[in-house]
Formats: C-alpha cells, structure tokens, sequence
C-alpha cells in the first residue's frame, strides 16, 4: 500500500472517528422534530429536556405526541390532553416515537378526541444509548410527568386548544409508571404547572414489586422472565448497589443478556421465547427459575437479596403511606387470571388506597384473559370510559335558573348549536350532554 493510500486512509479513519465523537457529544435540538400522517391520526415527535434517574442530571429524552386527524386540522377542539405511560418493550423500533399503526393502543386511544403525550423513556428514541432503568417508579414518572408538560407548551405554540382536562393512563408497565405520576402529583412535582389530574385509567400495573418477588420465589415460576434481568439491570445502572448480574443469574443467562438487552433489537417476545427455548418449557411459555436464577435469589436474607428486597420496596407504591389526593378519580383494570402481573398487585394496591383514606376508585377485574389479551380490553375500556366521563366541577344548569338573554350555545368541539337563543326556552329540549355556553361547560343530565 503506498504512503498516498495509507494516508489517505488515515485521514478518512480520523474524519469519521471525529463525526462520531461530535455525533456523542452535540446537544440535540430541544422540540418538534418530526410530523407524521399515520392515517386517522398524527404523530409529532419532540425532545424534552429532564433529570436521569439520580434527579440531578439534566438529560434530553424524546416523545411523541398523539392527536386525531379532526383535532390535528383544528376542525375539533380537543377534549383534554392525556398522559400516556408505555407498556414494557425491549426494542428500539418499539419505542413510542415510532408508532404509525391504527391499532397500536396510541393510535386506537386518539380516537377518544384528547390529545395524548408519551414519553420513550429512557433507553429508547434519542436515548438508546442508555440503560433502560426499568420500572425505576419515581424517575420514571418524573420524565413522563415532564414530557407531559412540555409537550402540552409545544401544542400551544403550534395555536391548538383543548378543554382544561388531564388524564392519566398505562398499562402493566404504564400502570405502575401511571400510579407513580399519581403519587409525584399528590407529592407536589410541578404543581403550578399540573396542580391535579381529572380522571386515571391503569390496569395490570406491577404496584408491589416485592410481594410479586416473593410469589416467584413461592412458585419457582415465571412466565416473564425477560422482566427480572430488565429489574435487575435498572438496579445496577443508578449506580447506588454493589449488586452485579453475576450474583444472581447463572452464568448462561448472562452470557446472552449483551445481545439480548444491550443491543435494543429484540422484542420482550423474542426475548422471553429464547430463554423459554433455552431454559424452560416452550410449549406453555412457563420457567422454572432455579434454571435461570441462582441460588441467592431464593434467600432475601443473604447480603445480595438484602439490596434487592430494599429497592424492590423502594420502587412499589404499598411500602409507605401516601394517597394520590390530588387525583379526582382512578378506574383500575387487572384481570385474576394475569399471569406476568399477578392480582396480588391489585389487591395490594386497594388495600393500600383504602388504608390511606382514598377511595374515589373502581376495580374492573371481569376479564377472563391473561395479561397481553386484557391489555387490550383495557384499551377498550379506556375508549369507552373516556367517551362518557365528565370532569368533576362542572356546572349544572337547572330549569329553574333563569337566563333571559339571547345566548349561542356551543357543543365541546366547537360546533354552534343554537344561535341567540334564550336558555330557559329551548333549555327542555337540548339532548343530554355538556354544553359551551357563555364561555362556560354546562352539562345537562
């Protein structure tokens, strides 16, 4: 090779050694970066500046925003803006910034007419270079609550508008994220800005990670065993333990967890077929855990355990008293039959809420399917509960009251129902429903 060559190709190295160095180091653009047309809705994708999982860090993570098609041509009003908080994943391509499809539970979610706003959280989106901290319960909700309030400054900048509504849901990972935004909000985290949330939908949430511990110990079963080594990592990555994966999976399972994990390739069914394939019984998705746990797992006494038993607690939400006061109402989803989640989780977090004085609450526990199929009874539910629900403090006009001038009386998207009219003449034969009248909701029962 001539000296010509050589350096020619010494300076290509050293050119891409530095694009990469730039590409690590560049503060990324803080808003919207991206408008996609997924069909009956619209996906906007920004970047929002947070804390990591210490609370001190500044971080940039990225979102997406969610809006109907009518809502995203400003030809409807929004009925309020909701917090989304995502289900597990494990691959990048999962990641909320990249929804396109109907029935993804974003997309079937929009359809309720709210503007809903998701965080990728961490490790996915602009931040796949990093842990995932899966299932850190306060720093999850802190960047999700964050997401939540810059995205909704974002949307009122491009002039949408929408009622003063805040909703809050999530499933099974989302679930648990979606009661810790409960307990930040009751706790105080940006208040002025979010002083209380209106209506919470959560199902099959992970409420009491130590309880589920001991179960699995109890069965020496799971049939999710992707979770433990994504717990375990997010344990390790805020760098408070001296707990190493090396303590408690056997040496197998962590030779896989690198291109399992690390890469952000692979979707938790892949992951959880592989080690079934692997470790368990593939035929009926069940693993043994002495196959993929050592012996320590199973003694919560022993040094190691002892760490892990102390940040499972730290991250359920049944250990230390607290009531999500100020959250008007919360409708639970979790079916008996759960078998990632178990019910224990729901009835540990009643008896917690009951215990705490909070009992503005329901329990839908009437699917019969397990944990996947219920999640999308619960997009369902949500749907339809969203459909009907009326925010709490609305007032009520009453036959009674009288209103002798000519008003126009305004449907919640805007349009104009009847023009100069007085209320007491045509208030009898309004259909029941909420009413814009006077730069006031009015709802007729």
């Amino acid at each position: 090779m001539s000296s010509v060559v050589r350096t020619g190709l010494f300076l290509v190295l050293t050119w891409l050694v530095s694009v990469g160095a730039i590409a690590d180091t560049i503060e990324p653009f803080i808003g919207i970066v991206n408008r996609t047309n997924c069909g009956s809705f619209w996906r906007y994708d920004f970047n929002y500046e947070t804390m990591d999982a210490d609370g001190e860090t500044p971080i940039v993570l990225s979102a997406a925003i969610f809006m109907s098609t009518p809502i995203h041509d400003k030809t409807m009003k929004a009925k309020g803006c909701g917090l989304l908080n995502h289900f597990t994943i494990t691959a990048d391509y999962q990641r909320p910034t990249n929804i396109t499809k109907p029935l993804a539970i974003e997309g079937a979610l929009s359809s309720t007419n709210y503007i809903l706003i998701e965080s990728d959280g961490f490790g996915f989106g602009i931040g796949v270079r990093h842990d995932q901290r899966y299932l850190l319960g306060r720093a999850t909700a802190r960047v999700n609550i964050d997401a939540f309030l810059a995205g909704k400054a974002l949307m009122k900048d491009e002039g949408y508008e929408w009622e003063d509504v805040t909703i809050n849901l999530g499933y099974s990972q989302g679930g648990h994220g979606g009661m810790w935004v409960n307990r930040l909000v009751a706790e105080g985290y940006r208040s002025s800005d979010l002083p209380k949330i209106d209506y919470c939908i959560i199902g099959g949430g992970s409420y009491d990670m130590y309880g589920h511990y001991q179960k699995l110990v109890e069965d020496n079963l799971s049939q999710y065993p992707v979770s433990l080594p994504m717990i375990i990592g997010g344990m390790i990555s805020t760098g408070k333990y001296h707990v190493r994966n090396e303590d408690i999976f056997s040496d197998e399972v962590i030779a896989h967890l690198p291109r399992l994990l690390d890469s952000k390739e692979y979707s938790t069914n892949y992951i959880n077929n592989f080690l079934y394939e692997l470790f368990g019984h593939a035929d009926d998705h069940r693993m043994p855990l002495d196959q993929l746990m050592k012996a320590a797992f199973f003694d919560e006494k022993c040094p190691v355990m002892e760490e892990v038993v102390s940040y499972l607690k730290q991250n359920s939400l049944v250990y230390e008293p607290w009531k999500p006061e100020k959250t008007d109402r919360i409708t639970f989803v979790h079916t008996r039959e759960d078998e990632v989640v178990p019910f224990l989780n729901q009835e540990h977090m009643t008896s917690h809420l009951l215990a705490n004085g909070y009992e503005a609450f329901d329990v839908d526990d009437s699917s019969e399917q397990k944990h996947t199929d219920t999640g999308t009874y619960y997009a369902i539910k949500a749907i339809a509960l969203l459909g009907s629900f009326t925010p709490m403090g609305i007032e009520r006009v009453s036959p009674e009251q009288p209103c002798d001038l000519p008003l126009d009386i305004y449907g919640l998207d805007g349009r104009l129902i009847r023009q100069h009219v007085v209320i007491d003449d045509v208030y009898q034969s309004l259909p029941k429903g909420i009413y814009v009248i006077d730069g006031q909701k009015i709802v007729k029962r």
